[in-house]
């Protein structure tokens, strides 16, 4: 088991400062939510303003445009953020950009996230869906500080 503050800490001192948990476990999703909304992160349902951020887009040109709007969007927010239900970026719709693709440049600097991402790790990368499906995306982890979201505990110091 790994101490959810450790991660953030270690997290804090990687190039790359998106701390990605990964796995299908939605009380242990809320369970950290609640707990990083507690110490002022602020927390936002990725799928509801990625549709909000394409409303205005024709649909044959989302996939150029996607990238650009996030990252206009990402650079309102503050600097200690949490991205759940990301899976709408693996979708076709949007050229699979993936969450790790449309965020991991985002969090340099002073700004940081916690990402859940409702995916299987294999050796270093994580999995969403099937392959053959439309929507399966394998995304390299090695970049970023990761771990399987039912290893994780809350609590400790700051």
């Amino acid at each position: 088991m790994v101490n959810l503050d450790d991660l953030i800490r270690v997290s804090r001192d990687n190039h790359y400062k998106l701390l990605t948990l990964v796995g299908d476990n939605p009380a242990k999703v809320d369970e950290i939510t609640a707990y990083l909304e507690d110490k002022d992160w602020e927390v936002y349902d990725v799928e509801e303003n990625v549709l909000d951020l394409i409303e205005d887009i024709p649909e044959g040109k989302i996939y150029l445009r996607i990238g650009d709007k996030i990252k206009k969007w990402v650079n309102t927010l503050g600097d200690r953020i949490v991205l759940t239900n990301t899976s709408i970026l693996c979708s076709p719709e949007l050229d699979k950009i993936t969450p790790l693709g449309a965020f991991k440049y985002l969090m340099r600097g002073s700004r940081e996230a916690v990402l859940f991402l409702d995916a299987r790790i294999r050796d270093n990368k994580a999995i969403y869906s099937r392959p053959g499906r439309d929507d399966y995306c394998e995304m390299d982890l090695s970049e970023v500080i990761s771990e399987q979201i039912d290893n994780v505990i809350i609590g400790g110091d700051d």
